[in-house]
């Protein structure tokens, strides 16, 4: 796909978000001539190396694409210069690529990660839950509630917004990063087999121990994988000596935040080694 201005290219980056399609933006920040691409010029760049747009072509693009899967991996943005000479002293902070184009000469780009914010579906109509809705939008966190009606407790639908004035059909096709059951209560194992069958990698329980093991054997009887059922985080959040609904949210999203700008290696936890029982505990 090719893209003109550099309009068409924000525009573009507005349309993959709206997507939940990860992608870099490259900005080139200063030209030194003879180059094709002068400051100001934009491309996106996909996390399969694709580029859409204009940042140089053959000369420039394979830097800029390496350096953009290397911001998408860790979420940090960079800075590079491509030309046929390193400066005389490392610039701190950017790296050069040596360029072989007869033009000579060099480009100083500055690449950003445009990720797609991290979903959050919350189970439940606790005033935890209410609180881990509202306070997850000012980190960032694109948050769905889900709830069972009077008629229907074991079904979970979505919650519409205090604006709307009906629930909204939603039948989203992707998975949810992060999944938290927050019922206390009401409809906690049914609340758990949705967020299981929704696939989260991510599902936690604000629930006391005690009562997230049993839940977890109940899982395990109606016939639940035991790698699934295991992974659930119980009494999910990181100390912090929670007590009000707020604080309790607060607490389960810096686990969250945790866990997003750290993930764990594999048998390990991001967020405060092993469940951080205290924070929720009792809380059911």
């Amino acid at each position: 796909m090719t893209l003109g201005a550099a309009e068409d290219v924000l525009r573009e980056a507005c349309r993959l978000r709206q997507e939940r399609v990860d992608c870099a933006l490259a900005t080139v920040v200063r030209a030194e001539s003879p180059t094709s691409a002068k400051a100001g010029a934009r491309a996106l760049v996909l996390a399969d190396g694709r580029v859409r747009g204009w940042i140089g072509g053959g000369c420039a693009e394979p830097a800029v694409a390496e350096t953009a899967r290397q911001c998408l991996r860790d979420g940090r943005a960079r800075l590079i210069r491509v030309g046929p000479a390193a400066p005389a002293a490392p610039i701190a902070g950017m790296t050069h690529f040596p360029s072989h184009c007869h033009s000579g000469g060099t480009l100083d780009i500055f690449i950003e990660p445009l990720k797609a914010s991290p979903t959050l579906w919350v189970y439940g109509a606790s005033p935890a839950a209410e609180a881990l809705a509202q306070l997850s939008a000012c980190l960032g966190f694109a948050a769905t509630g889900w709830m069972a009606s009077r008629d229907q407790p074991n079904l979970f639908k979505p919650r519409a917004a205090p604006d709307e004035k009906r629930k909204p059909d939603f039948a989203p096709d992707f998975a949810p990063d992060f999944a938290v059951v927050a019922t206390q209560g009401q409809g906690d194992l049914p609340a758990l087999t949705a967020a299981i069958e929704a696939e989260a990698p991510y599902i936690g329980f604000i629930a006391s121990r005690r009562k997230g093991e049993k839940i977890q054997q109940a899982l395990l009887k109606k016939g639940v994988a035991k790698g699934r059922v295991n992974a659930i985080r119980i009494a999910v959040g990181i100390d912090i000596g929670a007590e009000t609904p707020r604080e309790i949210a607060l607490s389960v999203l810096a686990a969250l935040v945790a866990h997003k700008n750290r993930p764990p290696a594999p048998g390990q936890r991001a967020d405060g080694a092993a469940d951080a029982g205290r924070c929720c505990g009792g809380h059911d």
